[in-house]
């Protein structure tokens, strides 16, 4: 027989560490929310059973700061020596988690009423079939997955949890499910997860217009693999195959156990019948309320016994939650004093460090919001993160500048762009698309939605902002860099020279030389001709030879081309040649200089025996600069026909370090990791073979793309 509610309270408070007892900041599994809601009851439902084992000394109160609460003190339960002893004298089947549970998982809360079709359905996933979950908000979707799938890590299985939010995008559905060294596009993150593994893919409602068509078709090639949830908001999004299971209201039994013995049973069940069974509504109600009518709406019972009992204060943070477009953390909130109080009153849904409301309560207050209203809260808010530093305080300032309809709104995204496109592309590209909704005249917003989609391999896109781009050399190079991503090479090129016969002097010194570096990085490691190597260098001789004498940008310039060649030497193995040019650079620059001391360490890595191979690889990982010194480490691997454990080793260590994906050197480094990658790792020789692909493609390198893309067809043709 299970454990009473009385005892499960008591066992679940006993699992605390003893120093929580006098420490000042204590988590929030401590405090009564947190108690009642992994318990899956309302909280006036623990208030009995808190005086009576307070009475028996088996538990105290106190007041603490609760973790992420604000500021003021909340009633914190601890057990007693007594309640430990009697804790520990249950006896309840215990079953060892011997399965793993990754991702960003919601906490694991008690549901009631759900046993028969939990039961059946965990089957079917041990089958390995895929489910979808459909449902109104706060019926409880969540909650029923998350216990479902702690079944099955009691039957050994890894589950990897994914909740979306606006800025989700699929690289951040890969480093959730994957890690940080996850691949970036939809085929290889499918065929990097261990198809053992169960996939859960949690709101997917809450993801932006601007990346949903992709999420859309990544989830629906994880429904199709097997071993997959997807849990949505009624009704499932457009693209999403499948017959959803439909999460209905509870039992008027099942409601009834939520409201606890406060209640009695005939009252009870009227309430649950009133309210739908609807799990999160019975748990806003308290013996204080009025009782509700079975006329009552869910949507008028939140808001004339929730919302209409909130002081101004308490709205006032509640709303700032409720447009923010993502989960905040407690120092985020310019009205965080009013965080407990919402907490007490289950308005707050937790996610780790962050919060933000319960959805239903905020489609019920923003229904009640004017279009004045919409925007005084966005302009409030853009004006408080104003004052705060970094690329996440930008973001969501920015966000609130677009509500607001500020019309210094697109020179203060142009200004920050760079930043947020760094740190969170995804926020980068929806930023520009709503602003583009308000301003679709602004050329400069136009083009940086072009630079941003085709750094995303986003064609569609890309092509018809390019489309409403008035005719100028940007618009030429970037149908130049489209042409070439969908393998029109000689259009492009076509496309490139006209583009650079219309700049003025500084754009063909930018833009001439980035389109050598381009060329001499479109080629294998050792799969150089020489005519091809002589082209290259003829080219370069003309751009230096069309240098002006007095432009600012041509010592740097010439000094890039002087690398290149030594490139182009090295790679066709022209050492005599390559060594005269770095000999030229050394005279210029000296022998302590940066970029000298990196071409040293090419040529040695060149010339290099077996037994200096380690010694190389030391001096290499001692390069401060992280780029560079994954730049030389890969120039080392490949010139090696077989590597040794240590190497790998050292090459396993680099990639802990993330290189700049925001910019096109950046990408193509990252390229050639995943290159590696499938030389050293055969088991996913082909994902990574496949990411290598996409990231040359996308930084101009299309006939690397083409010679890994048949690497790829000839492993998967042999494992046929």
């Amino acid at each position: 027989m299970g454990l009473s509610l009385r005892d499960r309270l008591l066992k679940l408070v006993c699992e605390q560490s003893e120093s929580l007892v006098s420490a000042w900041d204590v988590p929030r599994t401590v405090s009564l929310p947190g108690l009642s809601e992994r318990l899956g009851v309302v909280r006036s439902a623990l208030h009995g059973h808190i005086k009576i084992l307070q009475k028996e000394g088996f538990i105290i109160t106190r007041q603490a700061h609760v973790i992420g609460g604000g500021s003021r003190k909340r009633t914190v339960i601890h057990p007693t020596t007594e309640g430990r002893r009697k804790a520990s004298s249950f006896i309840e089947e215990e079953i060892d988690s011997i399965g793993r549970l990754v991702g960003n998982p919601p906490p694991l809360v008690e549901i009631v009423g759900r046993e028969e079709v939990m039961t059946s359905i965990s089957n079917k996933i041990i089958d390995g079939e895929s489910l979808i979950f459909t449902g109104l908000p706060g019926i409880g979707k969540t909650a029923f997955v998350r216990s479902l799938v702690d079944l099955m890590t009691h039957e050994g299985k890894t589950i990897r949890w994914m909740r979306f939010d606006s800025d989700s995008d699929v690289p951040f559905v890969g480093r959730t499910l994957i890690g940080d060294d996850s691949p970036s596009t939809s085929e290889a993150i499918v065929g990097m997860l261990p198809l053992q593994d169960i996939i859960v893919l949690d709101e997917i409602q809450e993801v932006h217009p601007r990346h949903l068509s992709r999420v859309i078709e990544l989830c629906s090639s994880l429904l199709k693999r097997g071993n997959c949830i997807l849990i949505s908001r009624a009704p499932v999004p457009p693209g999403i195959d499948g017959d959803p299971i439909r999460i209905e209201g509870l039992s008027p039994d099942s409601a009834r156990i939520i409201l606890g013995d406060r209640v009695d049973d005939e009252i009870g069940l009227e309430i649950a019948s009133a309210l739908g069974g609807h799990p999160l509504v019975l748990g806003l109600w308290s013996p204080e309320d009025p009782l509700p009518t079975a006329s009552d709406a869910v949507m008028s019972f939140v808001q004339e016994t929730v919302l209409d009992h909130l002081d101004s204060e308490e709205m006032k943070t509640f709303d700032e939650l409720a447009i923010s477009p993502i989960p905040l953390g407690i120092d985020e909130i310019s009205s965080s004093e009013r965080v407990g109080d919402l907490d007490d009153r289950a308005l707050i849904r937790w996610h780790s460090a962050t919060m933000e409301g319960q959805h239903l309560i905020e489609n019920v207050r923003k229904e009640s919001w004017t279009a004045i209203d919409k925007q005084d809260h966005h302009s409030h808010l853009a004006n408080w993160w104003s004052l705060r530093k970094g690329a996440r305080a930008r973001r969501i300032e920015l966000h609130h500048r677009i509500g607001a309809r500020d019309s210094e709104f697109p020179s203060l995204l142009l200004s920050s762009l760079d930043s947020i496109y760094e740190e969170i592309p995804a926020a980068a590209a929806i930023l520009v698309e709503e602003a583009l909704q308000q301003h679709p005249d602004n050329s400069s917003l136009r083009s940086a939605a072009v630079r941003i989609a085709l750094d995303r391999a986003e064609l569609d896109i890309a092509s018809d902002h390019i489309s409403k781009l008035e005719n100028s050399p940007e618009k030429r190079l970037f149908n130049s860099q489209l042409l070439r991503i969908d393998g029109n090479l000689q259009e492009a090129n076509e496309e490139e020279k006209l583009a650079l016969s219309e700049m003025d002097d500084e754009g063909r010194l930018r833009y001439g030389l980035s389109s050598i570096v381009r060329k001499i990085d479109d080629h294998m490691p050792g799969y150089w001709q020489i005519d091809e190597a002589k082209m290259l260098l003829d080219e370069l001789d003309q751009f230096e030879r069309k240098l002006p004498t007095d432009h600012e940008l041509t010592p740097p310039a010439r000094i890039a081309c002087a690398i290149s060649r030594f490139r182009v030497h090295l790679a066709c193995n022209s050492i005599i040649e390559a060594t005269k040019v770095f000999d030229r650079l050394i005279s210029i620059a000296g022998p302590r200089d940066p970029i000298v001391r990196r071409l040293r360490l090419r040529l040695d890595c060149i010339n290099a025996d077996e037994s200096e191979i380690m010694l190389l690889a030391a001096r290499i990982e001692a390069e401060p600069d992280i780029v560079e010194r994954c730049r030389l480490l890969h120039s080392l691997i490949d010139s090696q026909s077989q590597l040794s454990p240590a190497l790998i080793a050292t090459f396993e260590r680099s990639r802990l370090f993330p290189l700049p994906e925001h910019t096109t050197s950046g990408r193509r480094l990252m390229a050639s990791r995943w290159r590696i990658i499938a030389r050293i790792d055969h088991n996913n020789a082909i994902n990574a073979l496949r990411e290598s692909v996409h990231l040359h493609l996308i930084s101009g390198c299309r006939n690397v793309a083409d010679q890994l893309l048949t690497e790829a067809h000839r492993l998967i043709t042999s494992d046929l």
